[in-house]
């Protein structure tokens, strides 16, 4: 099931899922197709996860999107299905990567440069 974009998830929802895990908490990250690249989202219980303003999150490699889980103590979550996002997405995303050094942060690869 690929999730939903009428409804959406924000990273408290993330944080509380390991509270929910006995109440059927399905975490995915999933691989979308942007501007010929892949990069990849987060889902809860089918609703993309959003930052605090409503801006899809998106994580440059699957890596960082482990590492935004890590972070928020989810510890059980699998792959989910594929997607490509609408061109509209666009303008309501925000585009984070994992450095060694720094942790999470701003998107600085090229392709974020299209984003």
């Amino acid at each position: 099931m690929i999730a939903s974009t009428e409804q959406r998830a924000g990273w408290l929802d993330i944080a509380a899922a390991p509270i929910w895990q006995g109440r059927q908490a399905k975490v995915c990250i999933h691989a979308v197709c942007l501007h010929d690249c892949t990069c990849h989202a987060i889902s809860l219980n089918g609703r993309w996860v959003c930052s605090t303003d409503g801006s899809l999150s998106i994580f440059q490699t699957h890596e960082s999107a482990e590492h935004f889980l890590e972070l928020a103590h989810v510890s059980c979550y699998e792959d989910g299905e594929a997607a490509e996002l609408a061109p509209e997405c666009d303008a309501h995303m925000q585009c984070i990567s994992f450095q060694q050094k720094s942790g999470l942060g701003p998107c600085r690869a090229a392709c974020a440069e299209s984003h």
